[in-house]
């Protein structure tokens, strides 16, 4: 019987995009004995490999579980719909990328949910696993189904399809969930028994346990059950943050070393589910995140590094971060990043740090409202001036995007308020003008969905209509202005997302039927079909619009069976402020606002600076002295490419080197400028799904270069390996000039190799011209490959042939343009291809590389 694996390396990755998003062929990936381990769980992202590698909180749960001799936490992530295609075709479930094993055999499977819009990716992703979707027909041998994230705050809608929820901070509810786990597999214990007794640990909420009753449109809990609380950790301990996180082997949504300042905001604006979800506010001392940021650029190469929290500015000690961020951005030459960042809350002196640790050629400011009142009623206490002071900042630094983010559809909105946004964006727009015609303003719009366990949480939606005509009002009203885009996002989507958020049980069925009629990836604007939905609750008998209407105060609510922590009289009293325009201050300055979080052991967590602001050191000054300053030393290194990086971009490929040598401490040479490059150059790019045996690339140090290959190795996928290096004379060529052929080695697959090769070479080759239609930029044109064609011969075992191929145009032939001349038939994924050595031209002699 053919191995998964095997299955997977040549019926699956050749024919899908992005193949390495199906591999796990990962830099610091943790593989376990699995024969030697007690307990194993998969963490499954219900979305694409390049958003949930973008997400921090995978690599946190990745850390702590493994970090266990006898535990294993695998991922899986949601398949494209490619690859789930031929998944269902050839009967490939849904597997794990640490060891190419189906998710259906592990312990335990946990979801990770983070968008409401994800739902139906979940289902999806339990149905390729051939696990049964529904958690009451679940049999004995099949894992146990836990969801954790902010989307499960409210975890009625997907109770259907999971045993247990993991609600807040995962870092010791994921410890607990496994101790008790494996002690109940050693146990022998049934399936039900392991789930009740999940439900006895703090935060666990176990659904099939509460009784629900329909009480007017909506299913809720019965009253007098328990109330199942949120878990929050009381500090951000380092020990629970990866020394070594996994680094993507391809380019991801957020290709950078993420770093957590804080976690937690107590602002509090209204419409916010963060701000209540993740309360209190839990710092990090600048010595932790500094030591993190150094480890983290060590350990992964990384060049980008992003200080993550809800809003970065507020950092106790945000000053004294920007100035060690700053030497450290010196020191290793890495791009420092604050992606969620109050630019209003910055002073003269951080905004002058924050300007020298990352480019502000792109900054956004979020008013979410346009007039003063309507800000009131959000609890955003900048006025208008505020808000052009701080533009007028941006602009003297040279911002040349400037971006503003609005809703609409906010409680008590009339079109005063809409008006108040345009008036507001005109009035930017002749600032930006004004100081230079080549200045943008990026203006987008989203609908206000209200979300449970909010202040806002019994608002009702505003209708898709109303919330399209005001989105569309404003940007033609804005339409004048040529330095302005308005963009706005479909209400419909938010229509749905609405429901998701406030919806009960029934509509976990709502989920199911639109996901049996092809419902995947709702939150990409490609994959999003309204009417999947609106069929599917018109079959059920399902009325959406409940869910978007307003829930009167004494309707007990759907998620009441669980709580974050602040008491629903807290919410109340904020949406009674609301309505009278009431601003409450953060509770981090003016004392206790009594939303109930905190307690004796959870409270805010404030920092204190424990050391001053330095200004860089001269060495630190002296790290980027112009490379023309110093001694440059220029070497050739030779690597090999196999296995299942065959499928590996270049660009990407080339960002491992890059990585590989920071980790290994090597003294390249950079460019000039804001942003650095390390000197590297490579030879021509190796074709998709085609393994190189003596690839090329030339690098530039500053010092004499010597250390063992071994060491670079070591931080590189086993399938990428450098075998040797030589210094470069100054005469010496640069690699894209001076090769100018290749050649490729073809395996034929087994079941054509009783086709006579030899007739079809010899064919190919007494033809004075081998033409072809290709395709560059939709504009087809005939192509002559036959003068690319060096040599070609048979192997001497008829595996295969190989052939010498020009690479210079226009006299070029691709291996793929040669395979579709001699087997029309077959497509060019099936052989397997190997371009064994690179060549050069030396007196009408090609010579190997």
């Amino acid at each position: 019987m053919e191995k998964l694996s095997d299955i997977i390396e040549r019926k699956l990755l050749p024919f899908v995009e992005k193949p390495l998003r199906y591999t796990g062929a990962e830099l610091n990936i943790i593989r376990k004995n699995t024969d030697a381990i007690d307990l194993h769980g998969v963490l499954c992202f219900p979305d694409l490999y390049d958003i949930g590698m973008s997400h921090f909180g995978l690599q946190i749960l990745y850390h702590i579980v493994n970090k266990r001799e006898r535990w294993a936490l695998s991922r899986s992530f949601a398949p494209w719909s490619d690859a789930e295609k031929l998944m269902r075709d050839l009967k490939i479930p849904l597997y794990t990328l640490e060891y190419y094993s189906p998710v259906k055999d592990a312990d335990w499977v946990g979801f990770s949910v983070q968008y409401e819009l994800q739902f139906t990716n979940l289902v999806n992703m339990l149905d390729l696993a051939g696990i049964h979707v529904f958690s009451n027909e679940r049999e004995e041998h099949e894992p146990l189904i836990i969801a954790g994230g902010p989307c499960v705050s409210n975890p009625e809608p997907l109770a259907p399809f999971v045993d247990a929820f993991a609600l807040g901070d995962g870092e010791q509810t994921i410890v607990s969930i496994c101790t008790v786990l494996e002690k109940a597999k050693k146990e022998g214990l049934p399936r039900q028994k392991k789930i009740e007794l999940l439900s006895e640990i703090h935060g666990v909420y176990v659904p099939s346990l509460v009784q629900t009753q329909k009480v007017g449109n909506y299913v809720v809990p019965v009253d007098g059950q328990r109330v199942v609380t949120a878990a929050k950790i009381a500090s951000l301990d380092t020990e629970n943050y990866p020394e070594k996180p996994v680094v993507p082997l391809i380019e991801v949504v957020h290709s950078r070393l993420a770093v957590e300042v804080m976690r937690g905001c107590t602002r509090g604006c209204r419409f916010c589910s963060a701000g209540i979800n993740y309360r209190p506010v839990r710092e990090r001392t600048v010595r932790d995140i500094m030591e993190q940021i150094r480890c983290g650029v060590d350990s992964t190469g990384w060049k980008d590094v992003g200080l993550l929290s809800l809003s970065t500015a507020d950092y106790s000690c945000f000053s004294t971060l920007l100035g060690e961020a700053r030497k450290v951005k010196h020191r290793k030459h890495v791009s420092l990043g604050l992606p969620s960042t109050r630019i209003d809350a910055l002073s003269e002196q951080q905004l002058e740090l924050y300007e020298s640790v990352t480019s502000t050629s792109s900054i956004t400011i979020a008013p979410e409202a346009g007039s003063m009142r309507l800000r009131k009623v959000i609890n955003k206490d900048f006025t208008d001036e505020i808000i052009f002071e701080t533009v007028k900042r941006l602009l003297d630094r040279n911002v040349q995007t400037l971006k503003l983010y609005f809703m609409v559809g906010l409680p008590t909105e009339t079109m005063e308020d809409i008006d108040a946004i345009v008036q507001m964006v005109s009035a930017i727009s002749v600032m930006v003008r004004k100081k230079s015609r080549r200045r943008v303003v990026h203006v987008a719009i989203s609908p206000f969905s209200p979300k449970a366990h909010t202040p806002f949480g019994r608002e009702p939606m505003a209708s898709v209509d109303t919330l399209l005509q005001r989105s569309i009002y404003i940007k033609r009203a804005l339409w004048s202005f040529k330095n302005t885009k308005v963009s706005y996002r479909d209400p419909q989507i938010t229509l749905l997302e609405t429901v998701m958020a406030r919806g009960d049980r029934t509509v976990g069925q709502l989920i199911y039927e639109a996901w049996r009629s092809g419902a995947r990836f709702d939150g990409w604007d490609e994959c999003f079909n309204v009417d999947r939905w609106t069929s599917a609750a018109s079959k059920l008998g399902v009325n959406p619009e409940i869910y978007l209407q307003r829930i009167p105060v004494t309707m007990k609510l759907p998620w009441a069976a669980v709580s974050t922590g602040v008491s629903e009289e807290f919410l109340l009293g904020e949406a009674e402020k609301a309505m009278q325009q009431i601003i409450t201050a953060d509770c981090r300055k003016d004392g206790c606002k009594g939303c109930g979080v905190c307690n004796s052991q959870i409270k805010n967590n404030l920092q204190h600076d424990e050391f001053p602001e330095e200004q860089p050191a001269d060495a630190d000054k002296a790290s980027l002295r112009k490379t023309s300053d110093q001694g440059v030393f220029s070497y050739r290194f030779i690597y090999q490419k196999t296995g299942s990086l065959r499928f590996l971009g270049h660009m990407d490929m080339v960002a491992l080197f890059h990585r590989a040598f920071q980790m290994s401490e090597v003294k390249l040479a950079y460019s000039n400028g804001f942003n650095p490059h390390a000197r590297i150059s490579f030879g021509p790019p190796l074709p998709f799904a085609v393994s190189g045996e003596r690839e090329a690339f030339d690098i530039v140090t500053t010092e004499q270069f010597d250390k063992d290959v071994r060491i670079i190795n070591s931080f590189l996928p086993e399938e990428l390996r450098i075998t040797g290096f030589y210094q470069l004379t100054d005469r010496e060529a640069s690699l894209n000039s001076s090769i100018v052929a290749a050649k490729y080695c073809f395996e034929i697959p087994l079941a054509n190799r009783s086709d006579l090769i030899e007739e079809r070479i010899e064919g190919l080759l007494s033809r004075e011209h081998a033409e072809i239609i290709v395709e560059k930029k939709g504009e087809k044109r005939i192509k002559d490959v036959r003068p690319g064609i060096l040599e070609l011969k048979e192997n001497s075992d008829d595996s295969g042939f190989y052939a010498l191929l020009s690479l210079k145009p226009p006299n070029s032939c691709k291996p793929s343009e040669l395979v579709s001349l001699l087997y029309p038939e077959l497509v060019f994924t099936d052989f397997m291809v190997t371009r064994s050595n690179c060549f050069i031209l030396s007196h009408d002699t090609y010579e190997p590389l």
